[in-house]
């Protein structure tokens, strides 16, 4: 196994807590603003971020024509699903609920492989689908067994992980 060096051991830190903190950031924020409000706040935000990082690491700007079709695809999932039901599911779950179904992708990912790329799955994989399933079954029990569970948002926070997102809000 590969050790970290002090620098990236550092940035594994950073980079945790800054994960962590998003969540409960945006529960704060979506009781302050409308759900869409604060992610459009929070979009803008971050986009002179993401342009001063794409400058410092002398990454072009300009995306190859060909590139089109498959940025768009992963935009309409990530930006439009993903953001869109994330935000809301915030609004009604508790952040760390909703990061928890968010990041069940895997499973997703797993599944709809199997089932629309002809993508066997192995014994391993199949029970690894199915500790998951049992986690989020248990994870979900209360929400969808009280009369004050919030339905809505689980499956919100479902959709989203089903479209693929696999990073941080």
């Amino acid at each position: 196994m590969q050790t970290l060096s002090r620098q990236q051991l550092v940035l594994l830190v950073l980079l945790t807590l800054v994960w962590g903190v998003n969540w409960p950031v945006m529960k704060v924020g979506v009781t302050e603003y409308p759900p869409l409000t604060f992610r459009a706040i929070s979009m803008w935000l971050g986009l002179p971020v993401l342009a001063l990082a794409l400058v410092l690491l002398k990454v072009p700007f300009r995306v190859r024509r060909g590139q089109w079709r498959e940025i768009t695809g992963l935009a309409a999932t990530n930006m439009f699903v993903w953001h869109l039901c994330m935000i809301l599911a915030v609004q009604t779950l508790s952040s760390g609920r909703a990061a928890i179904l968010g990041y069940t992708m895997p499973i997703f990912s797993a599944v709809i492989g199997a089932l629309f790329f002809a993508t066997a799955l192995s014994g391993r994989a199949r029970g690894g689908v199915a500790a998951a399933a049992v986690g989020v079954s248990l994870l979900l029990w209360h929400e969808l067994t009280q009369l004050a569970g919030r339905p809505t948002g689980v499956l919100l926070a479902l959709v989203a992980a089903s479209t693929g997102r696999s990073a941080p809000s």
